[in-house]
């Protein structure tokens, strides 16, 4: 079986790095971050499911983390090859205090991306994972901007009864990006759906091998 990730906003497919060893699996960049800077603005996260879709033609386990997680969703939502979902750090409507974070919040940081793009984009990085990881490059400024108020605005909360595939929801109790009540929720709408809750933060993928839980 295949494995594909995708990774979170505001950082690039580097961040999987420690995975790099598995044999046929796919790192894939989020538009414009990465090498992937060049998407078209309008529609970004429909277009994006389309792609990554696209890319998938045989039996895979398709792995999220955060915004990537909601791209996940969607992509298996349209393609019966994946045969597992993996959403880490997931948030069905992130807008949302309970299901992801503080609108106030929210706000605020999309004023200070304006305000600030390079500092905001490292002390978010910090606030999710611990560290600024500067050595992963900064997404684009406009798109990726575009790209996380599509996020914002995005609610699945309807959808979740749609997935019937084997979904693994994996979550930080430490998580101060999406609220870790969030994974108890979708676990309860999702219905073939393990829940994971680990001592962590929004990306507990860095402090061990998620893959244990996956492939048993």
């Amino acid at each position: 079986m295949k494995t594909v990730f995708i990774h979170g906003w505001g950082f690039s497919k580097e961040i999987f790095k420690d995975y790099y060893y598995l044999d046929n699996s796919l790192f894939l960049d989020l538009p414009f971050h990465g090498d992937f800077k060049d998407f078209e603005k309008n529609n970004i996260f429909e277009n994006y499911v389309n792609y990554i879709s696209n890319l998938i033609n045989e039996k895979t386990a398709l792995i999220g983390w955060s915004l990537g997680g909601s791209v996940a969703f969607l992509t298996a939502l349209k393609n019966p090859f994946i045969e597992k979902l993996v959403l880490i750090g997931f948030s069905p409507k992130f807008n949302d205090s309970l299901l992801g974070s503080d609108p106030k919040i929210i706000k605020a940081f999309m004023l200070n991306l304006n305000n600030d793009f390079e500092n905001t984009v490292y002390q978010f990085r910090k606030t999710a994972t611990g560290e600024e990881f500067r050595e992963i490059p900064l997404p684009e400024k406009e798109g990726s901007k575009e790209l996380l108020k599509e996020y914002i605005n995005l609610d699945l909360t309807e959808k979740l009864h749609l997935v019937d595939i084997p979904t693994y929801i994996i979550h930080g109790d430490k998580d101060s990006i999406v609220n870790p009540n969030s994974a108890i929720y979708c676990h309860e709408k999702i219905k073939n759906s393990q829940l994971i809750l680990l001592d962590s933060n929004h990306a507990p993928f860095l402090e061990r091998d998620i893959l244990q839980y996956i492939y048993d």
